[in-house]
């Protein structure tokens, strides 16, 4: 039997073993039968000066040297360049070609080759016919060094067999077969016990892991070398000071100018300004919501004298928003779907954590993501205390819990405005128990109606509820009044960017833009690593000035997850059931409000799509759970299954494709990291 049993597991170990062996060494068994291998013996070199002390060795003073080979005439499948460098550094390398199909030299696409990935001094070329010439055109560092040790073709290219990449794979069919397997999840339900517990704790930490490994997948920003994005360490001394306003001192220019927020104005008059800063009345502020600075940025610079990174405080919000997505998926479940299995339960957790959107902000952490990542923190846990207080007999816990709940849901006010929309989650949630039903008085035609009384708790879990929400919002008015005037003025309008936003206003064909590439732009997708395309978003029909970046296309059309909501008529019985079909349709509304809300205010950012994908997010995973109970009680759990396998297939590729993308020039993977991004694409290079 115990034999029998480990069956299933060795074959699928077996299968990712000839996987790794056969399919991702493709090349190398691909070259075991070429002919004619041959090192170049004359190679002539242009661009480098020959060290007369060492053989083969040149100094490059101005960066770019080009290796030529003469009079090939022969078929040609790979070179393979016995190269060094003195710069431990990637080197950039274009080759070309004339063969018998072209009489002129044409450029291959440009490679790399990184030192410490043998299989980069290898590549595949495919010619037209016999090739008669090679040229090779190496850029590296001015006045470094090259050792050119040799030029082969029709090399043997080496096998390589990676553990990481053989782990991938039979990750993939151990989730495939144990997900297929239904009856070997469907029976254990998530109820809490301490096995599961030890379970989730484990899972929970490995995301953690996770997420501080991607903090540091772009070390530009661990050293975050952008003046501006130190604002919040500076509001941290000015506050320590005792005021709001920054320290830095306005140029005359910007003094005078007559519209200082019209930055092109600035940049062609040579006038200095700080860019990202707001600025109000000759004072610089700054504009992001302050509930980050009162909470990690102040405190550590009060107690240490040091200030504290972005990327720290960016890894702390994502650690809570992982704390709070399982705590309310817990609730969830407790409260609504009680028969849902355990594992049914990490997956959704897992999936949400690591959606490609929220993988962007942790593997770029900077600035602008702090406050959008504890935002929705903030949210996530609310909503979980909200639903932990229904769940709760207790009277004094569940008014605590409520309190906190709003605690939550107010603070996000303090950190990225437009997501308190969130908080009118509160309307379907608890309008039965704050506001009486009107029940009939008697019988029969005309009778009339009275309301229930409100009584005393009714009354205690109201205030519970609305206590915080004056709390904090004397706080936040008190702290905008202060800077800029008015207790309802967030300051972002004032925020010397590329454009002017105190002129920023409605219009009907900027929000449809902003519809179409926030949610329903299709993703860009190539061949080449790492196969997802950022899109540098214009309109040749919008007559007006859109302030718009890039984006990996829009929330629906590339995460798969929620895809779900196609189901959205299937399962409103259930929903409607349970009491959440309003829930659910509110929440997925709220996206397209903050879209919006963002494009009108902002414009079209990758970033933003942070702000609003938690709605839509939440009204999928309620969608996803009725789902599953209904294909459970019809016996389609299997198509169910399989349904979760090709999402978190697609959701894992889309993760992938986002944090290793470069959409954006400045702060990529392959220019800040290059190491591993080669690293990484050899892996996927067969």
């Amino acid at each position: 039997m115990n034999k029998t049993k480990w069956i299933p597991f060795l074959r699928l170990i077996v299968g990712a073993l000839i996987i790794e062996l056969t399919v991702c060494n493709f090349s190398a068994w691909q070259s075991f039968i070429y002919r004619d291998r041959t090192v170049f013996e004359n190679v002539r070199v242009e661009g480098g000066t020959a060290n007369p002390e060492s053989l083969n060795q040149y100094t490059v003073p101005d960066g770019v040297m080009t290796l030529y080979i003469d009079d090939v005439n022969m078929t040609v499948h790979n070179l393979f360049f016995a190269l060094d460098f003195s710069e431990n550094t990637p080197v950039s390398y274009t080759v070309s070609l004339t063969d018998e199909g072209n009489y002129y030299p044409y450029n291959l696409p440009e490679q790399m080759l990184v030192p410490g990935i043998p299989k980069s001094f290898y590549t595949n070329i495919y010619p037209s016919g016999k090739v008669k010439s090679v040229s090779v055109q190496l850029t590296v560092p001015p006045e470094s060094t090259v050792t050119v040790s040799g030029i082969g073709a029709n090399a043997r290219i080496p096998f390589v067999i990676s553990p990481v990449r053989f782990l991938l794979i039979l990750g993939v069919f151990l989730f495939i077969y144990y997900l297929l397997h239904t009856d070997k999840w469907q029976a254990a339900v998530c109820d809490g016990t301490i096995r599961q517990r030890m379970i989730t704790t484990a899972v929970i930490l490995c995301l953690v892991g996770l997420a501080w490994s991607l903090a540091h997948v772009n070390p530009i920003c661990i050293a975050s070398p952008w003046p501006h994005h130190k604002q919040y360490q500076e509001l941290a001394e000015v506050m320590a000071e005792g005021h709001f306003y920054l320290n830095a001192e306005p140029s005359e220019g910007l003094l005078n100018a007559e519209n200082p927020y019209d930055t092109i104005y600035l940049q062609a008059n040579g006038i200095d300004y700080l860019a990202d800063y707001a600025y109000y009345e000759g004072k610089y502020y700054v504009y992001f919501g302050v509930v980050p600075e009162l909470l990690l940025y102040l405190p550590v610079y009060l107690i240490s004298g040091h200030h504290l990174p972005n990327y720290a405080a960016v890894f702390l919000f994502y650690c809570g928003f992982i704390l709070a997505v399982f705590g309310l998926y817990r609730e969830i479940i407790k409260r609504w779907f009680a028969r849902t299995p355990y594992f049914l339960y990490l997956i959704l957790c897992i999936l949400t954590v690591c959606c490609g959107n929220y993988l962007f902000v942790i593997a770029r952490p900077d600035l602008y993501d702090t406050p959008i990542m504890a935002a929705n923190m903030f949210t996530v846990a609310g909503l979980r205390l909200w639903i932990k207080g229904k769940n709760t007999e207790s009277v004094k816990g569940r008014r605590v819990t409520l309190f906190l709940g709003s605690l939550c849901m107010a603070l996000v006010a303090g950190c990225r405005p437009q997501m308190l929309v969130f908080s009118f989650l509160a309307i379907p949630l608890f309008l039965e128990e704050f506001i009486p039903r009107q029940h009939s008085v008697g019988s029969g035609r005309g009778d009339a109606t009275a309301q229930s009384p409100i009584n005393r708790q009714t009354l205690s879990d109201a205030v519970s509820f609305c206590l915080p929400y004056l709390f904090v919002a004397a706080g936040i008015m008190y702290y905008n009044a202060a800077r800029f005037g008015s207790p309802f003025d967030f300051g972002a309008t004032y925020s010397l960017t590329s454009n002017d936003m105190t002129k920023r206003s409605f219009n009907l064909h900027q929000a449809i833009l902003g519809l179409w590439h926030y949610i329903f732009r299709p993703p860009v997708i190539e061949s080449d690593f790492p196969f997802l395309q950022g899109i540098q978003i214009g309109s040749a029909s919008y007559m007006g000035k859109l302030n718009a970046e890039y984006t990996y296309g829009g929330l629906l059309a590339c995460n798969a997850f929620l895809w779900v909501l196609l189901s959205v008529l299937r399962s409103q019985k259930i929903l409607r059931e349970k009491g959440i079909y309003a829930l659910t349709i509110l929440s997925a509304s709220f996206t397209a409000i903050l879209c919006i809300v963002d494009v009108t205010g902002a414009g079209i950012l990758q970033r933003y799509m942070v702000d609003m994908i938690w709605g839509i997010w939440f009204a999928a995973v309620l969608l996803m759970l009725a789902w599953i109970e209904r294909a459970a009680d019809k016996g389609t759990l299997k198509t169910a299954a399989l349904f979760l396998i090709v999402i978190c297939l697609l959701q894992a590729a889309y993760g992938f494709g986002v944090v290793f993308g470069n959409g954006d020039l400045s702060v990529n993977v392959r220019t800040s990291n290059p190491t591993l991004y080669y690293y990484l694409k050899e892996l996927v290079s067969f």
